[in-house]
């Protein structure tokens, strides 16, 4: 089969994912792009229910997945693809199951309102680098947008994923006997800080421009900070949480 029409039923559908949250929120399904992140979501077992090729591509599709390929005219593809010079391959991916819970050992982020889907998806890749299991998004950019996922380099197939309306959802959501650090540049210097001796840890980080929100200051049992020298204010808050991240793993 070769779609040659933008008009397509497959392509609308595609536009769709890739361009709305709502979509994507709708059908329960994201879209990937590119052969690794493709043989990334087959090797940690996602369900993937299409993959649409560019038809001059050359990328190697894994058998498993043959029957579901279609081909797209080139220009069509291009018209699709949300990236420049990409490899010709996007695949749709359905979401897990939203009643997945939060690991009661492992240790979660949290990420309370953040809003640019690079900062996002480097925390993505280093809370799973670190050990991290969960990673709760509140008001946050979609985890599930293409920039997001790019950024991410396939911590999505890995880390459990979790989306609240409100920061009050998400902390109801931690194991009770889950230790809570947020990160604030007033916060104690987390060279001086100890990780406590629980069986998990949540690390709460908050939004770009406005930091964290009210209830994580009240409601976290430490804020911690990294100490700043040459008359800096502050990290990036995927800097600074992927540091503190680190320096908190078991």
């Amino acid at each position: 089969m070769l779609i040659t029409s933008a008009t397509n039923n497959n392509i609308k559908l595609l536009n769709k994912l890739i361009g709305q949250k709502k979509y994507r929120q709708q059908y329960r399904q994201y879209v990937v792009e590119g052969e690794k992140l493709l043989n990334d979501a087959v090797r940690f077992g996602k369900q993937i229910t299409a993959v649409y090729v560019a038809q001059s591509s050359k990328v190697i599709v894994p058998d498993s997945l043959l029957s579901k390929v279609v081909y797209v005219a080139d220009t069509v593809f291009s018209s699709v693809s949300d990236v420049v010079n990409g490899q010709g391959v996007l695949a749709v991916v359905n979401m897990d199951s939203v009643d997945v819970g939060i690991g009661s050992t492992g240790d979660c982020l949290v990420l309370d309102g953040l809003q640019d889907a690079g900062n996002v998806g480097t925390l993505l890749r280093t809370a799973l680098a670190c050990g991290f299991e969960d990673v709760l998004c509140s008001n946050c950019v979609d985890v599930y947008s293409p920039k997001v996922i790019r950024s991410a380099m396939s911590a999505h197939f890995a880390l459990r994923l979790h989306t609240t309306a409100n920061i009050e959802q998400a902390f109801a959501k931690l194991p009770t006997d889950c230790y809570k650090y947020a990160c604030d540049m007033n916060g104690a210097d987390i060279a001086t800080v100890n990780r406590k001796s629980k069986a998990s840890i949540a690390l709460v980080l908050g939004n770009e421009g406005n930091g964290l929100s009210a209830f994580s200051r009240e409601h976290c049992d430490s804020i911690v900070s990294l100490p700043m020298k040459n008359g800096l204010e502050s990290l990036n808050v995927s800097v600074a949480g992927s540091i503190i991240m680190y320096l908190l793993q078991k």
